[in-house]
């Protein structure tokens, strides 16, 4: 097997803007979330994550598998800009009709369903125009993440700032989601302008726009399946929970969960167009190399990482959010095994699967997931509440890991020991008790959770290496002889 220089410049450069966003999304939270629920309010709140969630399905079935599709199609042409104007053009096109459709559709879901909510609602539905303009996927598959994620940190402070100079009660609710909403189109409007640096306008035909309609379709297909089991959660919460509150509660465990993925799944953003590119040139060797990488990165990362949830979630939530949101620590708990089973499936799916075309077992593994996730919501929901939604979506993760494995193994060659996983996981079960002593001693404040991080990071490292855990080795030579060369 050709081996790979997993530190190449490029793509070192675009997981460090990746990960900048990502931090970005991580740290929002802590400077938002405090203000928020004590201005605002758990059920003013749980409102406007009901009517956004509502919005969102609307977003789904418009936009369709572009996000995947787009990337991975323009990954294939970036080397020519004609191919590339043409296929972006194309691909723009069926998508903003396809959410013209899909809008048309919510203004009449929104008058013949009459809600209470209606005005909320109806101001939510700004996302699908802001949706209609987006382009990320462009510049994921060309691989310019610097551009994506200066566009989207930048939209993103000046929301916070607008939050706090506008959003002063309950009664600003309007407020709050017109400023989530129009910096989405702002941030879309930035995007384009930054275009014409890669694409030329050009003509194009009926035939080329609906060249892409059905295999972005057959992407689609799985879409609506994730859609189930990380959407619909929330919805089916709202609509068959005992409380509206506990919509905010679940879902606040839900964010402070995937918020720890940012590291590892930020890697699955910028390895999909790489490994596209490399497969459609027909180097395999090449993607076996990265794919070996990548999967012993996501778990020297997500294992310490749950166990470290375990030793001082509860520590956080206790300073970090009123009294009466104490149980999202318990919720976080019960669902950080999603972290583990996101980034495997992030490798064996977003890094392989759809990249290499294979979007039949891709499609398997999250319907089959779904329906897992939906049966469980509606069994357990109405009796336990959010429990009952954390239940189905570990369940739901944890069967796309394993059906998208069984697919996978015998087409890629990854170089894993159990010695060397019963490292990682012995190195991460030994950092819980120092990381909780030291929070019950500290108590529950920031620095507190400061000293807990540090605490935990290198006491695992140390314990890696005391172990002598291969990966850290190789990484640490690969530092040492290599430096950061272009790939």
């Amino acid at each position: 097997m050709a081996m790979v220089n997993f530190m190449d410049r490029r793509l070192v450069k675009n997981y460090i803007y990746s990960v900048l966003y990502q931090m970005l999304l991580v740290i929002t939270p802590f400077i938002t979330t405090p203000y928020l629920t004590r201005v605002m309010g758990a059920e003013v709140l749980s409102i406007n994550s009901w009517t956004s969630n509502l919005a969102q399905w609307f977003v789904l079935f418009g936009i369709m598998g572009v996000n995947i599709y787009g990337n991975r199609e323009i990954a294939k042409v970036r080397d020519s800009r004609h191919e590339l104007s043409t296929t972006f053009w194309e691909i723009f096109t069926m998508q903003f009709i396809s959410m013209i459709v899909s809008s048309i559709v919510y203004v009449g879901f929104l008058f013949l369903n009459n809600s209470e909510y209606f005005l909320y609602l109806a101001l939510q539905g700004i996302t699908l125009f802001s949706v209609a303009l987006d382009i990320t996927w462009f510049f994921y598959g060309v691989e310019d993440f610097k551009k994506a994620s200066l566009r989207n940190m930048f939209v993103k402070i000046f929301g916070i700032v607008l939050i706090f100079i506008f959003v002063k009660g309950p009664q600003d609710l309007v407020k709050f989601i017109l400023i989530n909403t129009l910096s989405g189109v702002l941030g879309q409007l930035i995007m384009w302008a930054q275009l014409r640096q890669y694409v030329d306008f050009c003509k194009i035909s009926v035939q080329g726009v609906l060249r892409h309609f059905k295999p972005n379709i057959a992407l689609f297909i799985p879409q609506i399946a994730i859609s189930v089991y990380s959407v619909l959660d929330i919805t089916m919460l709202g609509y068959l929970g005992p409380v509206m509150e506990e919509v905010n509660f679940y879902e606040q465990a839900q964010k402070f969960v995937k918020m720890f993925l940012f590291f590892i799944t930020s890697i699955g953003s910028v390895m999909l167009p790489r490994v596209t590119n490399v497969f459609h040139k027909g180097n395999y060797d090449q993607v076996n190399a990265y794919l070996t990488k990548t999967l012993k990165f996501a778990l020297y990362m997500s294992i310490p990482m749950i166990c470290g949830i375990v030793g001082m979630i509860q520590n956080f939530i206790d300073w970090f959010l009123p009294a009466s949101y104490s149980v999202v620590g318990n919720m976080i708990i019960a669902t950080s095994p999603i972290i583990l089973f996101i980034s495997l499936s992030n490798v064996f799916g977003t890094q392989f699967m759809v990249p290499t075309g294979d979007t039949k077992h891709y499609t398997i593994s999250v319907v089959t997931a779904a329906v897992l996730n939906f049966c469980i919501n509606f069994a357990l929901i109405p009796y336990i509440g959010a429990y009952g939604a954390i239940i189905g979506s570990v369940t739901a993760e944890g069967s796309v890991t394993l059906i998208q494995w069984i697919f996978v193994k015998d087409k890629i060659k990854i170089t894993m020991t159990l010695k060397e996983l019963l490292k990682i996981v012995v190195s991460s079960v030994l950092i819980v008790y120092p990381v909780y002593y030291v929070g019950q001693m500290l108590g529950a404040n920031i620095l507190s959770n400061l000293v807990q991080i540090v605490v935990g990071l290198a006491l695992y490292f140390v314990l890696l290496a005391i172990f002598k855990a291969d990966f850290l080795l190789e990484m640490l030579t690969s530092f040492k002889q290599r430096g950061f060369k272009n790939g």
